[in-house]
């Protein structure tokens, strides 16, 4: 299997962005207009699931067919990693200081399999985007569609089915596996399997995965989260610094220390548009705290379920805060927004908030999706630049 040339690889985030673009605000239009609760109340499945999962395949396929080009960042680290494996290359053992499943899975398609790279990148992209699909099916089935809007127009969405791709992947599997506690509120053996394996690939996933399992048997209710979440934005601020080497000494991800010393040297800081306290991520993370906040607290709506979803947030992305100055910190950032989709969806298709609930739906669908086009089109673009913009249309 070869690789799509027929867009180039330059213009395939603006391809991705644009038909999403046009599908989620058409989407938009259809239910601005409705003063119901038909999404609240839809109990059948219809046309709209059958192209969720058909988008959601091109999707995969369109995604991992991507070439081997340097924009898509550690593609091309990880298709020479792939390559170099060879007949005398023989299986890891289980390691909990090694990503062995991830190396496991790469042997496995090489040499039994017989998958070129761009094959393997596809199975990849199909088990990333396809978590997305079955985390859906599981808590959103009746909305299916918007559902996968609301993942595929994240903002790292697509970042992390073509760059950080080990750490996207991991996180997929987690999320399937807290769609399926907290469907059943409790750990049963699917989800410590998925959480085991996603710990194989990438090992920073302990740190949702121990947040899950604590937010459904010790830490269900928000309030003590929010309050933790508050606390780490003045500890960032505070001793930001003396955190981060706190977390890299305790070993939590060999990648944690390297990161943090990235951020005192010149040539690597030269590459990002913003570096030390990131306010503009800090901002991005506020929408889901806020949604939260008024369910939970202004609404007082009581979900287990929801709780859950909302406490593993709130306590990931406290950790970020507190190493936010570390380059590559949005890898970081990734273990709580990997769960911005279902923190917005859960209580908008499953808890009776408004008495015009789709047509509310429908304007957080197109504020949601609409920042993230915002940041592609025009923020990094146009405070950044991008390796091959010079090539775009409205730059000629």
């Amino acid at each position: 299997m070869q690789p799509i040339e027929f867009i180039p690889y330059y213009y395939y985030s603006t391809a991705y962005y644009i038909f999403l673009l046009v599908v989620s605000w058409a989407t938009v239009l259809y239910y601005v207009g409705s003063n119901t609760q038909k999404l609240l109340y839809n109990q059948e499945d219809g046309p709209s699931q059958f192209f969720a999962v058909l988008v959601t395949l091109m999707i995969a396929v369109f995604v991992g067919l991507r070439e081997l080009a340097p924009d898509f960042g550690d593609t091309r680290v990880y298709a020479a990693g792939y390559n170099a494996i060879s007949s005398t290359d023989d299986y890891m053992p289980i390691d909990l200081q090694k990503e062995w499943f991830w190396r496991n899975l790469e042997v496995f398609c090489r040499m039994v399999l017989r998958f070129n790279v761009h094959e393997f990148f596809l199975l990849v992209s199909v088990l990333y985007f396809g978590g997305m699909l079955y985390c859906s099916l599981i808590l959103s089935r009746s909305n299916l569609w918007l559902s996968m809007l609301f993942f595929f127009t994240a903002f790292q969405t697509f970042t992390f089915s073509t760059n950080g791709i080990r750490n996207g992947l991991a996180c997929t599997m987690v999320l399937v596996a807290i769609a399926i506690m907290t469907e059943k509120k409790k750990l049963t053996i699917v989800p410590t399997i998925l959480m085991f394996l996603a710990l194989g690939i990438h090992r920073s996933t302990i740190l949702p995965a121990a947040a899950v399992i604590g937010s459904l048997y010790f830490l269900k209710e928000t309030k003590l989260a929010f309050r933790f979440w508050l606390i780490s934005i003045v500890i960032s601020l505070v001793a930001g610094h003396a955190m981060e080497d706190f977390f890299a000494a305790l070993g939590f991800d060999d990648r944690m220390s390297g990161y943090s010393n990235a951020q005192y040297d010149e040539d690597v800081a030269s590459t990002f548009s913003s570096t030390g306290f990131r306010w503009d991520f800090l901002l991005y993370s506020v929408f889901p705290v806020i949604v939260a906040w008024y369910v939970t607290r202004r609404r007082h709506f009581n979900d287990p379920a929801y709780n859950a979803i909302v406490n593993t947030y709130l306590l990931c992305n406290a950790f970020w805060i507190m190493v936010v100055r570390a380059a590559f910190s949005n890898r970081f950032a990734y273990l709580s927004w990997f769960l911005y989709p279902i923190v917005f969806t859960y209580p908008l298709f499953r808890m009776n908030i408004w008495k015009d609930q789709d047509r509310k739906t429908a304007l957080i669908l197109f504020a949601y999706s609409g920042f993230t086009f915002f940041m592609f089109f025009v923020y990094y673009f146009g405070t950044t630049g991008f390796k091959g913009f010079d090539q775009y249309w409205w730059r000629r």
